[in-house]
Order: C-alpha cells, then structure tokens, then sequence
C-alpha cells in the first residue's frame, strides 16, 4: 500500500510539473541565442532542393526525420529555421565579439564600441529616461525615431525608455531622395572584411547592430536603469522588416511589434507569388537587395525550392511576444500574405501553450506607418502584458478583412508537443571518407558510436536527396554495415542516425559522398566542326563517344592556350551546338570526357572557320537559346 502511495504521488508530481512547464515558457531568455549549441541543419544548393508549394512545415526536422515531439524541441528547431534564414536570405548574423565597451553619459548618450580585428564601429543612442530610479522598460525604436513609427506616448505615458537605433552607424540605408546608399566601405565591412554587399544583406547586419546595443545596456545596467527581461524592438516599413529579423534572432527581446512590414517581413514569399499574378506586389523577386543577400535572387523564379518561408521568421520570435500590423489598402504591401503566413505562424504559439503571444492586425484607411486610432488599444495591449507584466490583459486578438481558404497552403498538422525529452545523439561517419575514389563493389562502412543508442539507421543512395535508396537499413546494432553489389563508376551518398531504447531518432549525419573504381576514359577524337545550315554563326562540334565517359567537357577558343575559352560546355551525348560565331574568325576546339573518377586526356585540337553565307536568319527561332547550350534538332525546330 505504501508503494503505491508513493508512486501516486510521484505519478501526480511529474504531472503538475509537465503542467507547470508548458504553461511557463519563457517570456524572454538571458542569451541573444539559446539555440548557438544546436546542431546545424544540411544546406543544399538551389539544384538539391525539393519543391515544396505548400508553406514548409515549421515543426518538421531539416533532415526529413518528422515533426518534432517535445517542447524542448523548438529550441532545436528555431536553430534550424534561423540557419536556413541566414544561408538563403540575408546572409550570417556574427556571433558576439569578444570586445565590446559601453559607457553612458551624463547627457543619456549611450555608446558602444565594438572591435573586431583591431577595426572599431561605434554605436550612440540619444535615450529618452523616465524619471524615477528604475528600473524600466525600454523600446528600441528603428528607423523613426525611439518608438519606431508609434506614437511615444504610448511608451513615456507607461514610463518605458526610448532607445533609438541609427542603422546608418552599421551600415547606410539606401535613400532615393537624398542619394545615400550603403557601400563596401561601411563599418560593419571595415570589421568583416569577408562580408560585402554581395553576399550579406543589410537585414542581418543592422539585426547585429540591435543586438550590440542591447549588449552595451547589459554592461552599463550599474548606471542606466534599464530592465532588461522587459525590452521590445519595433519598426515600420522597411525597420517593420528589420524588427522581425531583429526580434527573431536576438532571444533577449521579450516583445516585437512589426509594423506594415510588406513583402520580406511579415508576407510569405509563396503567397505573394499568388498575389503578383493579378496585381503587382513586393516579391521575392522584386524586393530590394541591398536588404538581402544577392544570392537569393536565385529563388525569383524557383520560390517554391525555398526551404523556408516567413510564417518561420516570426515563428522565430515563439514563445516570446510579437505582434504584427498590416494596413490592406496599400496593395504593394501584399497584406494578404501576410494573413497567411500570420495563420501559420499562429500554430507554433499554439503549440507551444502560449497562443495569446503573437497575434496581428490589418487595419486600412490611413497612411502608410500612421496607427489608426482602433489599433492603438491593441498595441497597448501587448505593451501592457508583455512590458509591464500586466498579465490578465487580453491579447487574443486577430484583426483582418481577409477570409482566405488555408487549406492549399497549410497542408500540415499541429503536433500536441509533450514535456518529454528528445535525443539529440548525432552520429558522425568514419568511413568510406567524403569525395573518397576508387573503391571497391563491396565496402564495410563505419561510423562512431553515440551514447545512449541502441541501434542506427544507414541509408545509401544514387542521389543526394534519397529516393534512390541502394539501402535502407534500420536494424544494424554496431557501428559497421557491409554492403555488396555496388555498381561500378557510381557516385553514392550515405548517411547514419542513432536510435535510442525508446525508439527516438536522433538527427542524421552530415552526408558524406563517394564512388567505386571506373577507369579513366580514353581521350576523344573530334571528328568534325559543321556549320548549322541556314544558321550564321552557328556550328556543331562532333566527336567519336569514348568507353567509360559520362560526360564531356567541350571548349572553343579564338587561340590554342584555351586560357580564356570564348565557350564551354558540357554533354551527354557526342554533339554539342554553339551559337554567336563570328563569319570569318578563326577558331579551335576541343572536348575531354570524364567521370566519377576523373577527368581524360583532351582531344587532339580542331581548327575550323566559319565561311561567309548568303543565308538569312529565320524568324521564329527560339531566343533563349545562348552560348554553349543545347538547341533542338531541327527537327523539333519550331516551324516557320
């Protein structure tokens, strides 16, 4: 009887405890990123994406495991979200730099100096106090002024501090009117000298810059009274924008009010695309890059190859505060889309426990960045909850003239997240090494062991993506596999992920690449350089195909170095067409084969001139067509 008293009781604790926890998420956290240990995901290139038209399920696992099953979780997952972010989009958010100083002077000037390399950037902020010992609130203001494009006395009515951000201190905002545009000299490049315009966008460096302010306020809390549990980071229009980047990727921010953030805010890509096909809205396509990374210029016409989308930005910000604001009757701003990513952002909070900390509101008639007046209750309702720890205030609120049907674009379940706690046991592969050649049909692959699996899951495929499984074994107990019968000249992927005693998966390894032993193929014999009839300019080099090749590598040059090749291509087959000649020039060719193993001798040169014709271009042919790619044959040839 006694045991069973004692296991009641221990039965009822672990309940009260699993209540207490998914009702006490934290509002804020003491670190910019909690997440900094987490594993990081795969990130493949544009070609090894999957297509997804749907908006991404943000509980599912980058590696393709499911949805996640805990709360402690989403810590994992954020992580995973934020490196996506960062990779595809607006380039890394450095870590914090080991060297930064504060101080705060007497006419309430805050200053940050951070060095990076023995390269200096210096931040200031004019901060508006209250009066009164403290400690308070505070709102960083971005863009506008230190309460973004709110009214102040929303924030000095409550004794809350103002803190205004001067992106320009970073990194210039690009401003038609007066000329001002950022530059590779700005001083957040002159302390990463391996960030430029190119491949980082400002959206993560002014992000950064939010977050060294935050840790000027932390070294000189002794002399400026800031609470630091209770700081909000707002912004309109473009900083509406940068206030979700900010809030997303600095956990320290306990309340994000985005305001009219339009397309690369608060908007989905995916959603937007829908839109720009009846009306012309800010797309992937068409927004501005010096905001974001020129990589990611990619996706403009590929949007749905997009691991990720914005409904994960402000899924970021969970289980903290964020409220997002929308103003429908300024079409550019594809309003619409972000009702629907809000909806699927909206399930994250939900699984959480915490739904009354993130909601929107989509109010028109009134000027971009203006808060209509029956709008203002709903922000001083997040700011009365979530600055001044006002608990019973209501935050249920979701405001929008837009009914939209979800169901093509939220294909995807909200799981019922336990109080569990996942394994994270992540193998690491020994053997055969990454890019190893020449191997033999049968290999013993290895891998190390992790604590606390029992058993481990291989796989090994023809592709990078896994569908073309040459194995799928989950049965394997030691950290050795055997396979057999491989093919010879093939290219294989493999990957391994532990599995605890009660049956969870831990992620799977970084996938590794090799292939088995072919022979180099022989050096190609091109036979022929044949002008493309009723075609100036036009030729086709053709060559004797080579036992062993699985490509060729077809090069034409004005000289015989081949230093600077005027074309070069690839094929699969022996014929290659290349386009935009010159009658009359001189020109030399050449074609080499290879494969897994490596690449073959180049042919012997080809010299060949393209003589003067009577004929005439035809109308109707296909300008898509360029140097060194592969046309129809003629014919296929669209007819005249």
């Amino acid at each position: 009887m006694r045991n069973r008293i004692i296991l009641l009781t221990l039965l009822l604790n672990i309940i009260l405890f699993g209540d207490l926890l998914a009702q006490t998420m934290p509002l804020v956290y003491e670190v910019e990123n909690t997440g900094a240990d987490c594993p990081q995901p795969i990130l493949p290139s544009l070609s090894e994406l999957p297509v997804i038209q749907e908006l991404p399920d943000p509980f599912k696992w980058a590696d393709g495991r499911g949805q996640i099953s805990n709360l402690s979780d989403w810590r994992y997952r954020r992580a995973e979200i934020g490196a996506q972010i960062q990779y595809y989009e607006i380039g890394e958010k450095p870590l914090r730099p080991d060297s930064i100083e504060a101080s705060f002077s007497v006419d309430s000037i805050l200053t940050v100096v951070i060095t990076v390399n023995g390269k200096t950037l210096t931040l200031t902020s004019k901060i508006i106090l209250p009066a009164g010992i403290g400690p308070f609130p505070a709102v960083i203001g971005l863009g506008f002024g230190g309460s973004g494009s709110i009214p102040s006395t929303i924030f000095s009515s409550r004794n809350i501090a103002q803190i205004p951000f001067n992106h320009d201190q970073v990194t210039t905002y690009a401003n038609l009117f007066t000329g001002s545009k950022p530059l590779n000299s700005d001083p957040y490049f002159r302390l990463y000298p391996a960030y430029n315009l190119d491949n980082m966008g400002q959206y993560s460096a002014w992000a950064w810059g939010v977050s060294r302010i935050i840790d000027g306020l932390e070294l000189v809390q002794n002399v400026l009274p800031i609470d630091l549990k209770h700081i909000c980071v707002t912004g309109c229009s473009y900083a509406g924008k940068l206030a979700l980047f900010a809030g997303a990727f600095d956990e320290r921010i306990a309340l994000t009010i985005s305001q009219e953030s339009g397309g690369g805010g608060y908007t989905t890509w995916r959603y937007s695309e829908e839109i720009n096909k009846i009306e012309s809205v800010e797309t992937l396509g068409k927004t501005d890059y010096n905001w974001f990374r020129n990589s990611m210029s990619q996706f403009s016409s590929a949007v749905a190859k997009l691991p990720e989308d914005h409904h994960e930005l402000m899924a970021m910000c969970a289980p903290r505060a964020l409220f997002v604001t929308g103003n429908p009757g300024w079409v550019w701003m594809a309003d619409e889309s972000g009702y629907v990513g809000s909806k699927a952002a909206k399930e994250v909070w939900n699984a959480l426990g915490v739904p009354d900390r993130f909601a929107y509101s989509q109010i028109g008639g009134h000027q971009h960045c203006q808060v209509p007046s029956n709008q203002m209750p709903e922000i001083e309702a997040f700011v009365d909850k979530f600055l001044l720890g006002k608990d019973t205030t209501n935050t249920n609120i979701a405001t929008s003239p837009y009914n939209t049907n979800l169901s093509r674009w939220i294909t995807w379940a909200t799981p019922a997240l336990s109080n569990d706690t996942s394994f994270f046991g992540k193998a690491s592969l020994v053997y055969p090494s990454n890019l190893q050649k020449s191997l033999d049909n049968s290999i013993t692959f290895k891998w190390n062991r992790v604590e606390d699996a029992q058993k481990y899951f291989i796989q090994v495929s023809l592709d990078h993506t896994f569908t073309s499984f040459v194995i799928s074994d989950s049965t394997t107990t030691d950290t050795v596999k055997t396979i057999t019968g491989l093919l010879d000249g093939k290219r294989y992927f493999w990957r391994v992920k532990a599995v605890n005693i009660a049956g969870s998966s831990g992620p799977f390894s970084n996938i590794w690449n090799f292939s088995t032993y072919v022979p180099l193929p022989a050096k190609p014999q091109l036979v022929a350089a044949t002008p493309y009839p009723d075609r100036p300019g036009w030729v086709t080099l053709n060559w004797i195909k080579v036992m062993y090749a699985d490509q060729y590598l077809i090069q034409v040059s004005s000289d015989t170095t081949f230093l600077n090749p005027y074309f070069s291509a690839t094929a699969s087959d022996t014929a290659k067409i290349f386009i935009g000649l010159s009658i009359g020039q001189k020109y030399f060719g050449r074609v080499q084969a290879n494969n897994v193993e490596d690449s073959g001798l180049w042919s012997d040169i080809l010299g060949f001139t393209l003589a003067a014709t009577d004929a005439k271009e035809e109308s109707g042919i296909p300008t898509e067509y360029s140097k060194a790619r592969t046309i129809p044959t003629r014919s296929t040839r669209p007819r005249k």
